[in-house]
């Protein structure tokens, strides 16, 4: 679990939540799954590990109005992001916060070089940081990425990526 303070006492945290094995023994982990949801602050983001593209969980969270964005690391292993933000576009949220220099901006570089989904302008990268990333801007602009970014507090930044 990641986890930064925002506003006052606010914390952003994504909660990692992975149900492959109880996938994989044929069971159900769908009151696990729920029971991590109610457990969700505000901010929180719940970051699910799924054997498959969980469609039915996707329309009931939707339904509560949690967005999410989904990427596929292998045929077995997709990503799904919980957070409930109402965006024109999916974020998929990567936590820099404990990292050193360049590693966030490696991190996110290869995020939005790898990801189709970004590429395409599908789905954008939300990023989580201690500072502005001033290296990592005029390289957004180079490669056709824009950006926003959102000073929640002394140390915490928030950058969305999209493709322009």
């Amino acid at each position: 679990m990641s986890e930064g303070k925002g506003f006052g006492a606010m914390t952003w945290k994504i909660v990692d939540l992975d149900v492959r094995e109880i996938l994989r023994r044929k069971e159900d982990p769908f009151d696990v799954i729920m029971a991590t949801v109610e457990q969700l602050g505000e901010k929180d983001v719940l970051q699910l590990h799924a054997t498959f593209r969980p469609m039915p969980l996707i329309t009931k969270l939707q339904a509560r109005g949690l967005a999410h964005a989904m990427i596929e690391e292998a045929p077995d292993h997709v990503i799904v992001q919980f957070y409930s933000e109402s965006t024109p576009i999916p974020y998929y949220h990567l936590d820099n916060r404990n990292l050193e220099p360049p590693q966030p901006m490696v991190r996110t570089l290869a995020m939005l070089e790898q990801e189709p989904q970004c590429q395409h302008g599908t789905m954008g990268v939300e990023i989580w940081n201690v500072r502005v990333p001033a290296m990592l801007l005029p390289e957004l602009e180079e490669r056709n990425f824009a950006y926003e970014v959102v000073e929640e507090a002394e140390s915490f930044v928030r950058l969305r990526i999209f493709h322009a």
